[in-house]
């Protein structure tokens, strides 16, 4: 194992396999190779990709980033442990790129088949660029440009993806015999591999089972560690390239492994804690409505709450509790208005309709279009742009003027006055009709 920065520091380079090619071997979906390695690099929500390159041009298979390689170079990430020692991972992702034109591998040089070439424990490609997402190839420039250190790497150990969701167009017994072939190469290497279990969240139990009877087969002698992950969810894919380091790092002995279960639960418990610290934050920093979000992320960029919200969710699931919260405080504010509404209401209704004979046996409809025509209606009223609902009424929210909006008179609350206002003058109309 290569060592860098002293002691404090050591260097471990992984190399991820698994399942690759064409739809005749991998299906309609890729076994999650790419998404385990984004996940573990980029930690941060907003750099996850889910759609990653397998079918290209030749041009972009010729570009600096596949520079004509059946291999992508996912950069440097940096892990520290309680006891000071830190693990600096460079991982690449051994897969093979289908020409678009021909649907077959492209040819890159002397070929062995798949499950040979992968295990290769030395790794070379000048002027390699670190790949960061399919959208990346071709403008390379827009994106950080990192290159391959010294254009060449040695493989201290192997990460081998299953896929234990079902896929269409894959067989279970296909994936379990091309899997089964590349830890038996990836070990002739006497390198360290682990099984990586990908996609638990939407797991098909079959599948689970057969990857643990696989990790446990006589041939393997116990030395392959299985570990449950999901990129999606990010859920154990630290796990898995800590175990792989401390087999790597032999002094360090093995690491407990956490059954899916229970580090999807601690992972839920994480995002609920960060979801409640950043909606407290949104409450306590946000009273206004009108609040834009632009300004408001700005202002709360350093807060601790606000980025740990963002690295986990995203900076758009941010904007969208931020959206929901302002909502919310748009529906009380107008709420509050409609309520200050309702309490002038019963003495404008009293002063247009003093009695029973001047609703003239109306309906609500027929009443509000009778408090249009009065004669005192602008004093109390504002007539409403017929384009925008009142309470979209920017200019109007943001009125001193106390006059009810028309509209407001359309409102379930508004019928309910009118109702009471009806019943208040029969009830008087009957009192005044009792015998002395």
């Amino acid at each position: 194992m290569a060592r860098r920065g002293g002691d404090a520091t050591r260097q471990v380079v992984v190399s991820v396999v698994g399942v690759s090619g064409g739809e005749r071997e991998k299906g309609v979906a890729g076994v999650g190779k790419s998404c385990l390695c984004n996940r573990f690099t980029k930690q941060q929500a907003d750099q996850y990709y889910v759609d990653h390159i397998s079918v290209l041009s030749q041009t972009d298979f010729s570009g600096r980033v596949v520079n004509n390689d059946h291999f992508l170079y996912w950069g440097e990430a940096i892990r520290f442990l309680d006891d000071g020692i830190d693990f600096c991972f460079q991982v690449i992702e051994q897969t093979e790129f289908i020409d678009d034109a021909s649907f077959m591998p492209f040819k890159a040089g002397k070929m062995d088949p798949y499950i040979k070439r992968c295990c290769a424990t030395k790794i070379q490609s000048a002027e390699k660029l670190m790949y960061i997402c399919k959208n990346q190839l071709g403008i390379e420039k827009e994106y950080e440009q990192r290159v391959l250190p010294d254009g060449k790497l040695n493989v201290d150990g192997f990460l081998c993806v299953f896929d234990v969701s079902q896929v269409p167009n894959r067989s279970l017994e296909r994936q379990v015999d091309i899997t089964a072939s590349i830890l038996n190469n990836c070990l002739k290497t006497k390198r360290p591999v682990v099984l990586v279990t990908t996609k638990n969240d939407e797991a098909n139990e079959v599948y689970v089972k057969e990857a643990e009877k696989l990790a446990s087969r006589k041939e393997f002698k116990g030395n392959i560690p299985l570990v449950e992950t999901s990129a999606h969810e990010n859920v154990n894919v630290d796990s898995a390239f800590m175990t792989l380091a401390h087999l790597v790092d032999r002094n360090r002995g093995r690491i407990r492994i956490v059954p899916f279960y229970e580090a999807a639960r601690h992972r839920k418990e994480i995002l609920d804690l960060a979801t409640d610290a950043f909606l407290r934050l949104v409450r306590t920093q946000v009273s206004d409505y009108r609040s834009i979000w632009a300004s408001t992320s700005k202002k709360l960029a350093q807060n601790s709450d606000f980025l740990h919200y963002v690295d986990l969710f995203g900076y758009d699931q941010a904007a969208k509790q931020f959206r929901r919260h302002v909502k919310k405080l748009k529906d009380e504010y107008l709420q509050r208005k409609v309520e200050g509404y309702m309490d002038m209401l019963p003495s404008i209704l009293r002063e247009f309709f003093p009695d029973i004979p001047s609703l003239e046996d109306g309906d609500w409809l027929s009443i509000q279009q009778r408090i249009s025509e009065h004669p005192d209606f602008d004093r109390y009223f504002l007539r409403c742009n017929e384009d925008i609902p009142w309470s979209e009424n920017t200019d109007l929210l943001d009125s001193a003027d106390t006059r009810i909006p028309f509209d407001v008179l359309d409102s379930n609350e508004a019928e309910t006055v009118f109702k009471n206002h009806v019943n208040a003058l029969q009830a008087e109309l009957e009192m005044r009709e009792l015998p002395r």
